[in-house]
């Protein structure tokens, strides 16, 4: 993502906005997955090998990579709105029983589909058709604080997942503290905001795998039942929707899971994809699938800042 960056204030991150700077030559248009690639390579390149750069960066990557958490978890405050837009309809309009996975931090995506009419929350005696109280459900059975049940194959159906993590979800770092696997999500999808654990007293912090070449899914084990939802969704898909993610070369994780979930149970027949440049994604995607799979693929081309004609000749 370019222009991520962009109105960064250097006073407040002034160690990373030091090292963009000298990785990429213009704050204002770095991309953020360059960034994560050379933090990753100066965790594992000796420190002899760095001297030539100039600067210790070496010894202060994790101090980079802690004021880049923050500055994410600051953008997505800011951004995470919901406006009455053509997208927002689309996720509105969601049936019951579709399953979301979201790769993005934000919470807009929780915040549409818990404010449809007739959604029941978790709490109400009731089983919750809430797709946010559902992926809630999901981290708390998955807690190491108390005997974890079984995953089960259709406990992620009409829930929303979030792989990646988010930036209403927080957890514990005191490593010998019982929370400090356990992934808590906000009820009400509020954003993250500094707070103590209420088992030991430490600090917590959101839970977010950047988007890496090198995932670091240990640094938040519990992620896992999430991964575990969205790939089991995957392999029960017979129609998917993607909207706004470009399958790009740094997801290789995300896009080994669509092959494998497509390849055991051959059930998708449709994919559609929503983008400014859809058929460059459905090429991408494509690669995903088997050679002999026969699937129908539809693009939705979008241009910024208009109604696309494709729904508004649907909402006619």
């Amino acid at each position: 993502m370019s222009n991520f960056f962009s109105g960064i204030a250097p006073n407040h991150y002034e160690l990373l906005t030091a090292f963009i700077d000298d990785v990429e030559g213009d704050v204002e248009t770095a991309n953020v997955e360059s960034i994560l690639t050379a933090l990753d390579q100066l965790r594992t390149t000796p420190q002899r090998a760095l001297v030539g750069l100039g600067q210790d960066w070496g010894s202060q990557a994790m101090a980079i990579q802690e004021q880049l958490t923050l500055y994410i978890l600051e953008r997505f405050k800011a951004g995470a709105t919901i406006q009455d837009n053509w997208a927002s309809r689309i996720l509105a309009t969601c049936g019951l029983k579709t399953t979301v996975i979201s790769m993005n931090y934000d919470n807009v995506a929780e915040r549409i589909l818990s404010g449809r009419t007739g959604i029941v929350h978790a709490g109400w005696g009731r089983d919750t058709t809430c797709p946010h109280c559902k992926m809630r459900l999901l981290l708390n059975n998955a807690c190491s604080c108390e005997p974890r049940r079984e995953f089960t194959e259709k406990d992620w159906q009409g829930s929303l997942l979030k792989p990646h993590g988010s930036i209403a979800w927080r957890r514990c770092l005191n490593s010998s503290c019982c929370s400090y696997e356990c992934l808590v999500a906000d009820a009400h999808c509020r954003p993250f905001e500094p707070s103590k654990c209420p088992n030991c007293g430490s600090d917590c912090a959101p839970a977010l795998v950047l988007p890496s070449m090198n995932k670091n899914l240990s640094a938040t084990p519990e992620i896992e039942v999430m991964w575990r939802a969205a790939q089991c969704a995957l392999e029960d898909a017979e129609s998917v929707l993607v909207f706004g993610f470009s399958f790009p070369s740094s997801d290789a994780l995300f896009r080994h899971f669509m092959r494998k979930a497509i390849c055991k149970s051959r059930k998708l027949k449709r994919l559609g994809v929503i983008d400014i440049n859809p058929e460059c994604v459905i090429e991408r995607v494509k690669k995903c699938f088997p050679s002999d799979y026969d699937a129908v693929f539809v693009s939705y081309p979008v241009v910024s800042g208009r109604i696309p004609p494709w729904i508004a000749s649907s909402e006619n």
